[in-house]
């Protein structure tokens, strides 16, 4: 990378909005990440970039954009296929919302607009799961429109600027900030600038142990005179709050039974195992045995196979696995939304990612 601390010190601004963009767009052309979305200019496919790069690291999106691309694409293709097929081209990448969501809006965009993704902000706000920050981030960068786009990267570079020591995640804060990036916005290359205060956030201006000495902003950063890991200020976080569940791998006939999840709620639509919430006291193998006899009619022999910890971003499970098996032909009843399923077809369902994750231990044991 190349270094600029001693130089930009010795700058006397004569227009400090034009110098942070010209300065700024100067770094990031030398030192931009090649990236795979930023070696095209449609606006799908940008759209999808930014619909799997929200709160997921950019090595792990890569191979998904990759493929999500093969099997769909274009935004017709995207529209025409199922739930399920999204799902599971989705599967492991997380957060399982967006894809929904960018399949209803894949749906509106060639309903309502001939199949192109409107170039106007407003527009792209009303399509589902958009919002304030990706359609600036779309227009800026698809459509290069000065529009901002304000997302964490981005929010920490400008509260160290501007030493910002209000609370960022206020309303107020971000309207600020975000008006701040407006006034910063080039004549041209607008979609240039989004990505660059968003690649200087991510190789530059880092939470931990910024390297202020590479900073192509770095005479114009008041954060950097007085400790920039300060900024931004943040609310202090809760504690995550914990479940116990109980989670069944009952095998009949060389299958596994699975339930589909309700269609709301957390990985609404997705496979599990039954699982059950237990309390910190409960008898784990007592409710096992409890459930499939109620449930399935059987007697069952429970055996704990491991416990695990799987975390969501508001949520942590605390797993206990048990293995039963019932040997008789006859199959047991079978409640609401229970299927019998091999092995293959069950690598093919949308599961829930505690289940890839256990059956990858599992491989390994």
């Amino acid at each position: 990378m190349i270094w600029y601390g001693e130089f930009m010190a010795k700058v006397n601004p004569l227009n400090k909005q034009q110098e942070i963009s010209t300065y700024l767009l100067s770094w990031y052309h030398q030192n931009a990440r090649k990236l795979p979305w930023r070696e095209t200019k449609d606006p799908y496919a940008i759209w999808v970039s930014e619909v799997m790069l929200q709160q997921t690291r950019v090595e792990t999106v890569i191979p998904y954009y990759k493929s999500f691309l093969q099997q769909f694409p274009t935004v017709d293709a995207l529209a025409a296929a199922s739930e399920n097929e999204i799902l599971k081209a989705w599967e492991g990448l997380g957060y399982y919302r967006r894809a929904k969501l960018l399949l209803k809006g894949a749906q509106e965009v060639v309903k309502n607009f001939n199949s192109r993704l409107p170039d106007d902000p407003k527009a792209l706000a009303s399509l589902p799961g958009v919002g304030t920050y990706m359609s600036g981030s779309l227009a800026s960068i698809a459509f290069n429109l000065p529009v901002p786009a304000v997302d964490g990267n981005v929010i920490r570079v400008v509260t160290r600027i501007l030493a910002w020591e209000e609370e960022a995640s206020t309303p107020s804060a971000k309207r600020q900030i975000t008006d701040w990036v407006r006034q910063q916005f080039p004549l041209h290359q607008a979609g240039d600038f989004t990505q660059a205060l968003m690649e200087l956030g991510a190789l530059v201006c880092l939470p931990r142990a910024p390297r202020c000495h590479d900073c192509p902003l770095l005479q114009y950063c008041k954060g950097t005179l007085d400790n920039p890991e300060r900024f931004p200020v943040k609310k202090i976080a809760r504690e995550i709050p914990a479940e116990r569940r109980i989670v069944l791998r009952i095998r009949w006939n060389q299958m596994r039974l699975l339930l589909q999840r309700p269609k709301e709620g957390l990985m609404a639509g997705f496979w599990e195992y039954p699982t059950l919430v237990a309390g910190t006291v409960d008898d784990a193998l007592e409710l096992a045995e409890k459930w499939a006899q109620k449930q399935l009619g059987v007697s069952l022999h429970f055996i704990f196979f491991r416990a695990m910890i799987h975390e969501y971003t508001h949520l942590r499970w605390n797993l206990e696995i048990f293995d039963g098996e019932w040997k008789e032909k006859k199959q047991p009843k079978l409640i609401d939304g229970g299927f019998w399923f091999s092995a293959e077809k069950e690598r093919q369902l949308p599961r829930v990612a505690y289940i890839r994750k256990l059956n990858s231990l599992e491989m390994k044991s």
